[in-house]
């Protein structure tokens, strides 16, 4: 019978078990790797809170990982055009304005997602206003008004009437001899809410009526400069 030497076994089992533990340690990397990744952090996330109509802003993520993994970045709007939908940083262009430039104001989503190399991933969202100034003007002057005052090449002149403006109407009345306007109207360039130029379109007309306006908030002065007349309104509400 053949005995076997115990020294000689002691180190053949040794080296099985070596051998044995080093492909477990080998096989398992990757899923120990996989335990022990942490997700990328935001550290900051650079989006405006406003822009107008038609405006290219610059979008940007900080973002710290613990690994120092390559970085895989994903941009979401839900209107509007990126350039491209990658990278830290990126250019957005809000949606165009109408022709009409008058436009109330919309809420654009901007989300972004940062996965690492190990699959953890990490977002983040915020909300854009986009706004027309000229919506906003028009906004401010909206109401209703009441003609207090007339002047016609530099005399003051008895009349009595009305005006109602909402965001791109109006309404006018002259009591003194039953003239009646209405239609549309437009604010041109630059648009300011103390003084600039309106278009008035009376009657559906296509050829506008030129007027500049000056405004306090309480008393708003429209002067035609064709006819070299101005009406003093006060608002109402």
């Amino acid at each position: 019978m053949k005995i076997l030497n115990p020294m000689l076994c002691a180190t053949r089992l040794g080296v099985f078990l070596l051998l044995t533990c080093q492909l477990l340690i080998f096989s398992s990397c990757d899923e120990y790797e996989s335990w022990t990744n942490d997700p990328p952090e935001i550290n900051t996330f650079t989006v405006p809170k406003e822009v107008r109509y038609g405006e290219s802003v610059e979008l940007k993520v900080g973002v710290f990982d613990p690994e120092n993994d390559e970085l895989t970045y994903t941009w979401e709007v839900s209107a509007g055009t990126l350039t491209t939908e990658q990278g830290a940083e990126v250019q957005w262009t809000a949606p165009e304005l109408p022709a009409s430039e008058i436009e109330a104001d919309r809420t654009v989503t901007v989300h972004v997602s940062i996965r690492d190399q190990g699959e953890e991933s990490v977002s983040k969202s915020a909300s854009i206003i986009v706004f027309s100034k000229s919506y906003r003007v028009a906004e401010a002057l909206s109401g209703v008004y009441e003609l207090v005052r007339t002047q016609v090449a530099g005399e003051t002149t008895e009349a009595f009437g009305s005006m109602r403006l909402t965001t791109a109407t109006f309404t006018r009345e002259y009591q003194s001899n039953g003239a009646f306007f209405f239609g549309s109207y437009k604010l041109i360039e630059p648009f300011d809410a103390q003084k600039g130029t309106i278009y008035w379109f009376s009657d559906g007309s296509t050829e506008p009526i030129v007027s500049t306006y000056t405004w306090d908030g309480e008393l708003l002065v429209l002067f035609w400069t064709a006819t070299s007349t101005g009406h003093v309104y006060q608002k109402l509400n």
